[in-house]
């Protein structure tokens, strides 16, 4: 899906299946769900393939990427979870349980966004998400039924928002997109 961006990020370059696409709107968000199947080096073979259940909600404007992910549904990757040019991932609290990583291109935006409700909410749903561009993209491990990316689809638009105004000047209209709250 171009809404990955090159090469995939962060589900690496490799030949990824998108399957079983789903459009709609949850809120007010244009959305996308689907199940991929991410191909990437590792595992026993010289190939290994995750499943994921991924949803897509089109934002309002671009924002800097920036990725929140359980440290350990990273690690599975096996690829770099990092946007491009985005520096050294954080580690949030190493007490946390699920560990969570963010990473972004702009740390001033992450520090207004990465909020403790923010965190949790990706915490307790076991979901990594993303800013690519004009889309938040979430993914969660294995291949769910569409009520559970639904759900997650849901927890999403919860992330998106807890996000504060400020945050909506740092990028562009999204033509087609409804303007932010």
């Amino acid at each position: 899906m171009k809404h990955f961006g090159a090469p995939g990020h962060p589900f690496g370059p490799r030949g990824n299946h998108v399957k079983h696409i789903l459009e709609g709107h949850i809120r007010s968000y244009a959305a996308t769900l689907f199940h991929l199947a991410a191909v990437h080096k590792g595992g026993r073979h010289a190939t290994d393939v995750s499943m994921y259940s991924v949803a897509v909600l089109a934002l309002p404007t671009a924002l800097p990427a920036t990725v929140l992910s359980p440290t350990s549904l990273v690690r599975r990757l096996a690829a770099p979870p990092l946007p491009p040019r985005a520096g050294t991932p954080v580690d949030l609290s190493p007490t946390r349980h699920p560990r969570m990583t963010a990473c972004s291109t702009d740390p001033a935006f992450a520090s207004l966004i990465l909020t403790e409700h923010v965190i949790r909410t990706a915490a307790d749903t076991k979901m990594g998400w993303r800013l690519h561009e004009a889309h938040i993209i979430g993914w969660i491990q294995e291949r769910k039924p569409y009520e559970r990316i639904i759900g997650l689809a849901e927890a999403l638009a919860d992330v998106v928002e807890e996000f504060p105004e400020a945050v909506w000047g740092w990028g562009r209209p999204t033509p087609g997109c409804p303007s932010a709250h």
